[in-house]
């Protein structure tokens, strides 16, 4: 079945360390994509996806300004940030590992996001299908170039470099 990334009803967020005793979460607002999900043989699923780096928010506009710069996400020069799956291994019967390419500030790696499914329901506005997922992953941020820290005091970092990322997604069935 083919599915399309609801962006009204899909959260892509980060969080990092903030001078290593807590945590700051941002959320890049306009994501969109593409889900093929085979039931009986996952291993032929696969996911696209695309967020605009401009859209990224903290909700406090001096560090959106930063972490926009050149510094981390360079949105300037690198709007986009895409996700293309190479392979799907089922984990559980509610569970996978997404594996792909992850294109940010024009390097790519490999990252795997464990992913649980959260099920189906029908919408009763539209009457259509919707499915539920929710993805994880860790990135070290230093792999697609973004080396900004600040030493402090007693050899605290002012931001961490391994970088959670979170996918809440809702996707509305493709019509046959």
């Amino acid at each position: 079945m083919y599915w399309d990334i609801d962006p009204y009803h899909t959260l892509v967020e980060f969080s990092v360390k903030h001078l290593m005793i807590n945590v700051v979460k941002g959320r890049f607002n306009e994501v969109q994509g593409s889900i093929y999900l085979d039931t009986q043989q996952p291993e032929n699923s696969w996911v696209k996806a695309s967020v605009n780096t401009a859209s990224l928010s903290t909700s406090i506009e001096q560090r959106d300004i930063h972490l926009r710069s050149a510094d981390f996400f360079d949105v300037e020069q690198y709007p986009t940030i895409t996700f293309e799956s190479t392979r799907v291994r089922r984990t559980t019967s509610k569970s996978c590992v997404i594996t792909g390419n992850l294109a940010l500030r024009g390097i790519t790696h490999t990252v795997s996001f464990q992913t649980d499914f959260n099920g189906y329901a029908r919408d009763p506005f539209s009457d259509g299908w919707r499915l539920g997922l929710l993805s994880v992953a860790t990135i070290d941020r230093r792999m697609f170039g973004m080396h900004f820290n600040q030493v402090l005091d007693m050899g605290i970092s002012l931001v961490g470099y391994d970088t959670r990322i979170e996918l809440c997604i809702e996707a509305v069935k493709k019509p046959s």
